[in-house]
């Protein structure tokens, strides 16, 4: 199966899932796109990496990875958002907001 095949059929399903009232574990609630310039990163841990200032609805823009993601994944989102910083390009953020709190479901870089 082509990888667009893959992706249309995964939205297909994952829309009919919503239709019936239940969530998607992959779409997102909400999504931001920008240029991270004026973001701050913050450590709190070895393993939790936070974002502010990111224009999330959240306090302060804040956006957090989920407290399940590993220590590889904070350190790719910490990469990715410097990388995104040095080429001046922008980022694209999936989150869902639950308590107040904004948590990053899935994160890319878009080209300069």
């Amino acid at each position: 199966m082509k990888k667009t095949a893959l992706r249309r059929w995964a939205m297909v399903a994952c829309t009919g899932i919503a239709l019936l009232g239940a969530e998607c574990a992959s779409a997102s609630q909400y999504q931001i796109t920008s240029t991270v310039n004026s973001w701050r990163i913050q450590s709190f841990s070895e393993t939790q990496i936070v974002l502010w200032y990111t224009g999330s609805i959240c306090s302060n823009g804040g956006l957090f990875l989920p407290d399940t993601a590993s220590a590889d994944r904070n350190k790719l989102l910490a990469a990715m958002v410097i990388s995104a910083k040095v080429a001046g390009a922008k980022m694209v953020m999936g989150y869902d907001v639950a308590d107040g709190r904004c948590t990053i479901s899935d994160f890319g870089m878009d080209g300069p």
